[in-house]
């Protein structure tokens, strides 16, 4: 045995073990141990004594404590803390440390040589848990045996909840057992009990069962709900299985796949399928509903594949899905579902760009599908073909007008299916796709001229390509015109031209005390001309006659009118465009210390006007006049209006006449018009806290209690008592203090004219609000609701608020009133060891519509 003093206040020293041959009690390395204080060795009793922060280690374990000794023979050491002599509390408590396992407790005893020991009052931390226990032995393969052991999720010294375990075992890294075990709530015992519990400690994936909620419904009765398996099938891909089941007779299911492949792609997987039955099968008022829901999103990391990506947002299904299973108003209330799924490729070292995709469009209002499968586009960057001519080393010259001149090329395959959602897998809704093929060629150039002036001449070259046109006939028998599609391929190519000239008008104006104000007025007038021939006339053959009466009447069709990008238009255009736009904004000078500055207003945004007037046309040459402005007001206030007007009369069956309004001294008529107001109010996370909010922001950044008082009980004998009582469970008390608050509102109000014998305005008026707002620093509550001034009702409202209880949340939703009405409550522990822990509280949509 060596002693080594390093210095005058710390103490080392080293046993190694003895030769092998000779001892009866070897030990496999060898050990060390320090003190603080002092180092006593007891040579008859064969001892060694370490006082003040001693410690003992041996290969990867090792001991602290104020107190050890180690007896050389049994190679047992007794560890316990001292007493302060100032204070009176117990200090140097035992730490035991194996690798990045570490418990604390109040004695400890340990045999280095049989890696087993007697703990009292072990504290540990396991997973995510904490294991308390009082009298505890260790075995050699580092497993632990409690008598009225505790397990808990709460990290306080006084946890808020525990499970009471008269017997339980503790598995480090595996799993936890325990015998019959009862849960207690702030010390009191609750009748929740179980005949043995167990818990499990394996980090990373692994499998399970998915405990249900259970529960009771008025029109489905008794049910489990969202109970199945998860399968952790390895590190890249999981999947849930989970499903609900009813009494009554109604049940769910959902898949849930999820999938990551770092640098690469995730996404996930949802199938769901609901089938309902209520109240009871046999009753008169019995009625059965089945709705099926899929749903992939897969994003692709944009480092994988520089130049092509792929990307999935689908949600496709039975239109009666969401409103049978969500409770979100957002989701059951949405009347569209969509999906899209598209993969690009661009051509390195070249313009060239490839796309494919499918969409999908259903609206669960009317039941209509359209689905687009697939989509072919290649397009090409724009191109100058001056640079064509030029040599690689030459100057492009802006000012040489041929180098303005570009065009870019875009052609588009497509398929579709336009039908309703009952004949969507219908053999003949196959026979009905429509297929077709477009390609844009638009050239164009722009050039300065008169220096002030900007002139845009374009020409757009379109060639559509149909495997299928359509033929129409009269029908004597039935009076009516008879449509055949015919099966053939057809090409029609169309052209226009456009020349626009456009150019910015300035104006500035000084108001105010020494000129203070100035506003800065911009105009944006445009001018242009449009060429079409017309397509309907008998060169080109695009269009045929019908009889449509028995009068023998003749009407004009395209034979490409039903096709997927519509036919050529009839009508012949020398149309002049105009508009024009306006953008208004003011700057006011200000005087501060530290000079001069303006203060830049917008007042006017953008303001739009234009219309266009058809020179060869015969009748109703001007168009409608389009008009449409937004700004924003006080730098939060969102304005924006459109409005259509029409320049014509209308006659009283409520037919346009080719007779103007200007004629009687008036603009014209509103079609209709539309004015939206949006504001969002948010308040940062940085807000100053005052008085206990403060004190308990400080507290949680330090992760220590101020308390010093250990009563926990309610008999205060002084103020000081009921303060520190307060400080000691910051959880209860929480003052009012609005943090990380945001309130949306949205104020939309609508004219349009409906034409017709009784023509008349349609007005709809809404406004909507989303607020959320941390109340306090435990309470977090939102609101989503709407009014509905037209109707005088409110429209579909959601309540929610949250309670952080530091190792338990409550979580609180309601829809108060309308369709969907219902409301849930649920108080659960934060910790997924235990997340299946929560009492729930609920009353489904489908039982409140029986009181309606």
């Amino acid at each position: 045995m060596a002693a080594i003093l390093p210095h005058d206040t710390a103490k080392t020293a080293i046993v190694k073990p003895r030769n092998k041959a000779k001892q009866k009690g070897p030990i496999d390395d060898k050990v060390v141990y320090h003190a603080r204080d002092s180092i006593r060795f007891d040579a008859a009793a064969k001892k060694v004594y370490l006082y003040g922060d001693a410690s003992v280690k041996y290969q990867d374990l090792e001991l602290k404590a104020a107190y050890i000794d180690l007896s050389m023979d049994s190679n047992i050491a007794n560890a316990h803390g001292v007493e302060n002599n100032d204070s009176g509390k117990t200090i140097g408590k035992p730490e035991f440390h194996q690798g990045a396992d570490v418990f604390y407790a109040d004695v400890i005893r340990y045999n280095f040589k049989s890696k087993k020991g007697r703990i009292n009052n072990i504290r540990t931390k396991e997973g995510e848990g904490y294991v308390f226990g009082k009298t505890v032995k260790r075995d050699s393969d580092g497993v632990y045996y409690m008598k009225d052991g505790t397990y808990t999720t709460c990290e306080e010294k006084d946890p808020h909840f525990y499970i009471m375990a008269v017997k339980l075992k503790v598995i480090p890294h595996d799993q936890i057992v325990t015998g019959p075990a009862w849960l207690v709530i702030e010390g009191v015992p609750t009748p929740l009990a179980i005949p043995f519990g167990f818990f499990p400690l394996q980090q990373g994936r692994h499998s399970g069962i998915l405990i249900p909620a259970y529960g009771v419904s008025q029109s489905q009765g008794y049910y489990l709900q969202n109970g199945g398996y998860y399968l952790g099938i390895s590190d890249h891909l999981d999947m849930q299985l989970r499903g609900d089941i009813y009494s009554y007779g109604s049940w769910a299911q959902r898949d849930i796949i999820n999938y990551d492949q770092r640098y690469q792609y995730t996404g996930n997987i949802t199938f769901g399928y609901s089938l309902v039955k209520q109240p009871i099968e046999g009753t008169t008022d019995f009625s059965k509903e089945n709705s099926w829901n899929i749903a992939w999103s897969n994003q692709q990391d944009p480092k994988a594949r520089p130049n092509s990506t792929f990307m999935a947002s689908v949600n496709a299904g039975s239109t009666n899905y969401y409103t049978n299973t969500s409770y979100n108003p957002a989701t059951f209330l949405n009347n569209t579902l969509s999906s899209n799924v598209s993969f690009s490729q661009n051509f390195q070292g070249t313009p060239f760009h490839l796309t494919a995709s499918a969409d999908h469009t259903e609206n669960t209002i009317t039941h209509s599908v359209d689905i687009d499968l697939p989509v072919l586009t290649f397009s090409v960057d724009r191109i100058y073909p001056a640079k064509w001519f030029q040599s690689s080393d030459a100057v492009v010259n802006p000012n040489k007008w041929y180098n303005n001149v570009s065009f870019t090329i875009n052609t588009s395959a497509e398929n579709r299916i336009a039908t309703v959602d009952s004949l969507l897998f219908k053999p003949q809704t196959l026979r009905q796709m429509q297929n077709g093929l477009t390609t844009n060629i638009p050239i164009s150039g722009n050039f300065r001229v008169f220096r002030y002036f900007t002139l845009t001449p374009a020409v757009n070259i379109t060639s559509t390509e149909y495997f299928q046109t359509i033929r129409q006939k009269w029908n004597n028998g039935k009076d009516s015109i008879v449509t055949d599609t015919v099966q053939g391929f057809q090409m029609a190519n169309t052209y226009n031209a456009t020349l626009s000239l456009t150019t910015n008008v300035y104006s500035l104006y000084s108001l105010g005390v020494h000129r203070a104000i100035t506003i800065r007025d911009v105009i944006y007038p445009s001018i242009g001309f449009t060429y079409q021939p017309d397509f309907s006339s008998s060169a080109y053959n695009y269009f045929q006659n019908v009889q449509y009466d028995q009068y023998g009447h003749t009407t004009r069709y395209s034979i490409f009118q039903n096709g997927i990008y519509g036919g050529p238009s009839a009508g012949k255009q020398e149309a002049v465009n105009m508009s024009l736009a306006n953008n208004i904004e003011m700057k006011i000078r200000q005087h501060t210390d530290s000079g001069v500055v303006y203060k830049k207003v917008t007042l006017i945004e953008r303001f739009t006007i234009s219309t266009s007037y058809n020179t060869v046309a015969d009748s109703f040459k001007w168009a409608d006049i389009a008009i449409n402005a937004n700004t924003t007001l006080f730098k939060k206030l969102a304005v924006n209006y459109s409005g259509t007007i029409d320049p014509y009369e209308m006659n009283a069956y409520g037919e346009n006449i080719n007779q103007l309004v200007w004629q009687n001294n008036e603009i014209g008529r509103f079609v209709n018009n539309s004015l939206t107001l949006s504001t969002t109010l948010t308040q940062g996370s940085g807000t100053k806290q005052t008085g206990q909010g403060q004190n308990q922001s400080q507290q949680s950044q330090s992760g220590e209690s101020k308390s010093t008082s250990t009563n926990s009980g309610l008999q205060f004998t002084s103020p000081d008592q009921y303060f520190d009582y307060i400080q000691n469970r910051p959880a209860y008390y929480a003052p009012l203090e609005l943090n990380q608050w945001s309130v949306t509102m949205n104020y939309s109000i609508a004219n349009t004219l409906n034409t017709g014998i009784n023509s008349a305005y349609t007005t709809t008026q809404g406004l909507t609000v989303n607020m959320s707002a941390q109340v306090t620093k435990y309470w977090k509550a939102s609101v989503f609701t709407g009014y509905d001034f037209v109707g005088h009702q409110f429209t579909s409202t959601s309540i929610s608020a949250t309670r952080d209880m530091h190792c338990w949340e409550l979580i609180f939703n309601t829809i108060p009133f309308g369709f969907h009405q219902d409301f849930s409550v649920e108080v659960h522990v934060k910790s997924s060891v235990l997340q299946d822990l929560k009492l729930t509280r609920q009353r489904d949509w489908e039982d409140t519509q029986q009181y309606q």
